[in-house]
């Protein structure tokens, strides 16, 4: 299923519709970009995993105008919408990016990508291939839910969500909207991304968070 299906939006409606579903959305992959303009290497190799319309790729670019970007995502429709919004400056492959080799390079990318990832033993193997991918020095940065340890805060975080969603739609839709992401997507805590990173070999730090929703940085 491709990404704007499974969110229930129109494939041209995408970039309008994701920022009345995610809360914090343009921060988020603000600060996802910001994190790549820290890395020493000006002109990198950026592999954007699951890389939808090219909106982390364009904030990445922002960061560093003269990275080549790859972008893989198994949504031939989204591929054409990010070369569309990146005039060229993005080289697409079309695959799965938990199957697809993932070329030698000194950043891999992703936003609200890797919660398709069902088991930590699946996420921990694509950790693994990131770092394997990356040069000395690289990067990998993630946008992303990520859950509170503590249950209370994470009920908290829920309604945060429900509220935002509730700007744009109605209380039953809102709700199905979190029900159903619920079902298709996991979203691991925070403190289990970041041990996950760790065991593959990645220094972590957090570079944006609020909410449920955070920046994770893995340096190699």
């Amino acid at each position: 299923m491709g990404a704007a299906a499974h969110l229930g939006i129109k494939l041209g409606a995408y970039d309008a519709a994701i920022r009345t579903l995610i809360p914090h959305y343009e921060e988020l992959i603000a600060a996802a970009g910001a994190a790549v303009g820290a890395l020493a290497r000006t002109t990198p190799v950026v592999v954007d995993l699951g890389t939808g319309s090219g909106a982390l790729a364009q904030a990445i670019l922002t960061a560093r105008p003269k990275a080549r970007v790859i972008g893989i995502d198994e949504d031939a429709g989204m591929l054409a919408l990010a070369g569309k919004r990146l005039r060229g400056r993005i080289e697409t492959v079309e695959g799965n990016f938990e199957r697809t080799a993932i070329p030698r390079c000194d950043v891999v990318s992703a936003s609200f990508a890797l919660h398709h990832i069902r088991t930590g033993r699946q996420k921990a193997a694509i950790y693994k291939r990131c770092f394997a991918a990356l040069r000395p020095g690289g990067l990998f940065v993630s946008a992303d839910c990520c859950l509170a340890s503590a249950k209370a805060l994470q009920l908290s975080h829920r309604a945060s969500w429900l509220q935002h969603l509730r700007t744009n739609y109605s209380r039953k839709k809102a709700e199905g909207y979190l029900q159903t992401w619920a079902k298709e997507d996991v979203y691991f805590t925070l403190d289990r991304e970041v041990e996950l990173l760790k065991d593959a070999g990645f220094c972590v730090e957090i570079a944006f968070r609020k909410t449920c929703f955070a920046v994770v940085v893995g340096l190699k």
